[in-house]
């Protein structure tokens, strides 16, 4: 499994190379999340008030073009969630958004991407010995391949720097899988983010001036 995770890392560090050198703008910023496990996309409402999974995602991305009102946004994005009789979940995966600007400080997005899951149980897992007696596993980890799903919504703070500082809120739908071989073959995870980014010169800025 361990040669498994490094090829994948490997293979979005290239893709991360590859698509830097193209970007127009770049922008990295931090998310926190309450993730349930439901049917996809139509039990959205229901992040807001019926469980609490917590969650956190950093991301890097990259706009891809010149237009100023339809953007198109590459993203690497890295993170994970908890939930308790479940699993605590790890994910990295890149991704591409198309986001459209009404004005000049809010724009909506939509968008995909697939990657790379790895899932530790967080429920009492127990293996058949060949005497017939069960023993109970302390750590079991899955690899998984990730497909995600997403819509939301940006909001730049300043009117008179819209390239700045934006909150956002996402919802984002995760499959993975296989969960449970011959059972559940893949799981649909429901995600509300919100975040905040940031254009990746500002920070190198704030980095000078600090030292």
């Amino acid at each position: 499994m361990k040669k498994m995770v490094m090829k994948r890392l490997l293979f979005y560090f290239l893709l991360f190379i590859t698509f830097s050198g193209y970007s127009q703008e770049t922008r990295q910023g931090l998310s926190i999340s309450n993730n349930i496990t439901s049917f996809p996309f139509t039990t959205y409402l229901q992040l807001f008030y019926s469980q609490f999974h917590p969650g956190i995602e950093v991301f890097r991305s990259w706009k891809l073009n010149k237009s100023e009102k339809n953007q198109v946004y590459w993203a690497v994005n890295a993170g994970g969630y908890y939930h308790r009789f479940v699993q605590t979940a790890v994910r990295i995966y890149p991704s591409i958004d198309y986001r459209r600007f009404f004005g000049s400080r809010f724009s909506a997005n939509i968008g995909m991407g697939a990657g790379y899951s790895l899932a530790f149980e967080n429920m009492e897992t127990f293996e058949l010995r060949d005497d017939g007696t069960y023993k109970k596993k302390t750590l079991v980890a899955r690899s998984q391949y990730l497909v995600e799903i997403g819509l939301g919504f940006n909001y730049a703070l300043k009117k008179e720097d819209t390239e700045g500082l934006r909150l956002s809120l996402q919802f984002k739908t995760f499959i993975q899988g296989p969960f449970v071989s011959g059972y559940v073959p893949m799981l649909p995870v429901n995600s509300v983010m919100l975040g905040v980014s940031v254009p990746f010169h500002k920070v190198l800025e704030n980095e000078k001036y600090i030292k």
